[in-house]
């Protein structure tokens, strides 16, 4: 009995050596608390060529009687905000009206932009708009213009409160015949920042 005792009273032994000497080892630890993630954000308002800056304003082209030849143009302030930097682009959204396909593609369309100081609200009548005239970021017909952010062209805006400054010019082509009489086009202007 002693002999079949004592390999069982060696294990022991040897267990409790193991577990005494991985109990007696020194530790350390070190941590990193509140690790945290936050987005930034991007906000686009605009001041219709007035005073106040809103999401959406009314439209800022109202032209009527025109006739071939008739040329104009406003401006409109537009304000980010947001705390992110990006890229701001104009584009189009649908044109509706009566047989606006036709007086769209002879309405010729110029943009220019310019970035303007946070404080400067440059309205409809251009007055303070320090910009170009011919077209830098598009010139060609309303219905040619871009209907997305992909296809537009625009500038870089940093974060914060920025203000850009656009002045849009348009023109019945000298060229534009007996169809288009009596024609209406209506189209939204669409500013995206991403």
């Amino acid at each position: 009995m002693l002999r079949a005792a004592a390999p069982l009273a060696g294990l022991l032994v040897a267990a409790l050596l193991v577990w005494q000497g991985s109990n007696a080892a020194f530790s350390a630890t070190t941590d990193n608390t509140g690790d945290a993630w936050a987005t930034g954000n991007l906000l686009l308002t605009n001041n219709g060529g007035g005073a106040a800056y809103a999401g959406t304003t009314a439209a800022l082209f109202t032209e009527n009687n025109l006739k071939p030849g008739n040329t104009g143009f406003k401006c409109i302030t537009v304000e980010s905000t947001g705390s992110l930097a990006g890229n701001l682009r104009l584009y189009r959204g649908a044109i509706t009206g009566t047989n606006s396909a036709a007086l769209s593609a002879v309405l010729d369309v110029t943009v220019d932009a310019v970035a303007v100081a946070a404080a400067t609200n440059v309205q409809a009548n251009c007055t303070g708009y320090t910009g170009g005239s011919g077209g830098a970021l598009y010139n060609g017909t309303l219905s040619a213009m871009p209907t997305t952010y992909a296809g537009a062209s625009g500038m870089a805006v940093a974060g914060g409160t920025q203000r850009v400054a656009y002045r849009i010019g348009w023109t019945v082509n000298a060229g534009a015949g007996n169809s288009v009489q009596s024609s209406s086009a209506v189209a939204n202007l669409v500013w995206e920042i991403n």
